[in-house]
């Protein structure tokens, strides 16, 4: 979502919701992403174990290198979903502005963690994919 997106998508939901619940989902949210990172994160060191053992293996090099580079850049950006972060307090006067406000930082976290571990999700299935090839095309070689 970009920046008005987001907004608009607040505003239409504190219509509805109260602020602080709104803020505490997305707080869960947040919580819930990072979970999923580090299972993630876990999974890829259980696929490079593999693809070091199919290069023991003489299964076929490029694809095997492929995806352990493709892994690779993937758990470095999953290592950024695992770092804390500190949002200062929103500058305003207005007690409904600060809890807009407020839930607008917390939602760009939340949208740019998940933009960037579905990235890292789908360089990692591209990763399983390969390794999926290259067990194909080993007996052949």
């Amino acid at each position: 979502m970009n920046e008005a997106e987001l907004r608009a998508e607040i505003a239409a939901t504190l219509k509805f919701r109260n602020a602080a619940d709104l803020r505490a989902e997305i707080s869960d949210q947040l919580a819930h992403l990072t979970q999923k990172a580090g299972a993630l994160l876990a999974a890829q060191a259980i696929f490079l174990v593999v693809d070091t053992w199919g290069l023991d293996h003489n299964w076929p090099r490029a694809a095997v290198l492929v995806s352990i580079a493709s892994l690779v850049v993937a758990a470095l950006i999953v290592l950024t979903l695992l770092r804390s972060i500190y949002l200062p307090s929103p500058r305003v006067d207005d007690e409904s502005a600060f809890a807009f406000e407020d839930i607008f930082q917390f939602g760009r976290v939340m949208a740019s963690r998940a933009a960037r571990f579905n990235v890292a999700l789908y360089l990692t299935f591209l990763s399983v994919f390969l390794l999926g090839v290259s067990i194909l095309v080993e007996p052949f070689i």
